[in-house]
This record gives structure tokens, C-alpha cells and sequence, in this order.
């Protein structure tokens, strides 16, 4: 599979800074919004179609969709910045044969050093509704970034269809824009002074 890098600005405090996006076809530009609270505290993806849908068609392959962002983070000076919750949403409409898996990879960072972590569940049918799930980060469970090192918030979001195609037609996405829900991945930012 091909990627292909694109950009965009996201707008943080004063500064405006590019994105960089590996499209697997999940988030295409355009198809995405980036929005930093004001304090800097948390920061929000949404989508409006990072979406997946089987035929219901038995012998054809399940899908899965992939997309990869790496966010530059403004921060204050002499601050250091670092992930302490995050909230998954998205929907799923499913047969009893079927599932839906979320998985996330994310690291503070130009690099991964080793210090990235995974969040990974599924979602099994028969189900149709909204789901969604809470990611609590202990003290020192992960890498802060800040004090004159370069912030980036790198995030990869993998999506996937499995189960019987002769179950029916299955449906998973992550929440489309609705910014009363905050958005599909919700970064949940802690700021502390650089000793």
C-alpha cells in the first residue's frame, strides 16, 4: 500500500504549525479537523469519514483503513507536555458474527524512543450504537516532551471489519464531526514547568 504524505496547518495559541498525514485512505485531506483548547489542556481529532462498511458479500475481503498523523505541539516556554487520559468514540453496527477493532498508536516526540503505547479493543455484535472508552496514563507510564525538545503528538489510528460476511452487512466508524461530542480522539494534556 502506497502512502503519500500530505499536510495541513492546525492553529495553536498564536503559532500555526503544519500536519503531517500518511494517507491509507482514512484521513484524506480535508477529511479531518485538529482543534486545541484554548489552554492547551487537550487537544481533539475528528473525522468525517473514517468510515468502513462490509457488503454483507460472502468470499470478499473485510475492510480496514489506517491513518497517520504527526501533530506539532505549541507550547509554552520553559514547559514540558505530557498525555494523562484519552478518550475513544465511534459507532458500530454489527451481526452477531462480527466485530470492529480500534487500534491506536501514539508517542510525544519527533521519534518513537521506545515509549509509545498502544490502545487496542474491540467491539463485538450483535450490536448498533455509539461506543466509547477511557485511557487513563499513571505518572511516568509515558515520555514527556518539552523543555527546548521538539513537541509532536504522533498518532497512528488502524480501524478493521472482522467476522462472517454471510452475517450481513457491518458498519464501523469513528464519530463523524460533531464538535458537542469533542471529537472522535480526545488528548488530555498535562503542562509542568521545566526544573
Amino acid at each position: 500500500m502506497k502512502f503519500i504524505m500530505k499536510s495541513m496547518l492546525v492553529c495553536a495559541g498564536f503559532a500555526c504549525l503544519p500536519v503531517w498525514a500518511q494517507d491509507a485512505n482514512a484521513c484524506p485531506e480535508g477529511s479531518y479537523s485538529i482543534v486545541t483548547s484554548p489552554d492547551g489542556t487537550s487537544l481533539s481529532l475528528l473525522f468525517d469519514q473514517f468510515t468502513l462498511e462490509s457488503s454483507g458479500v460472502a468470499g470478499q475481503a473485510m475492510p480496514r483503513k489506517v491513518c497517520k498523523l504527526a501533530i506539532p505541539l505549541h507550547l509554552p516556554a520553559n514547559q514540558s507536555i505530557g498525555v494523562y487520559k484519552v478518550d475513544y468514540r465511534g459507532f458500530a453496527k454489527l451481526s452477531a458474527k462480527q466485530e470492529t477493532t480500534l487500534e491506536v498508536q501514539y508517542f510525544l516526540g519527533p521519534h518513537d524512543t521506545g515509549h509509545s503505547r498502544v490502545f487496542k479493543r474491540k467491539v463485538k455484535g450483535p450490536r448498533e450504537g455509539d461506543y466509547v472508552f477511557n485511557e487513563t496514563i499513571g505518572a511516568g507510564q509515558m515520555k514527556r516532551v518539552g523543555c527546548g525538545a521538539a513537541a509532536v503528538l504522533n498518532v497512528s489510528i488502524a480501524l478493521s471489519l472482522e467476522g462472517a460476511q454471510q452475517a450481513g452487512q457491518a458498519m464501523s466508524s469513528l464519530d463523524t464531526m460533531d464538535a458537542t461530542k469533542g471529537g472522535s480522539l480526545v488528548y488530555h494534556f498535562d503542562l509542568k514547568a521545566c526544573s
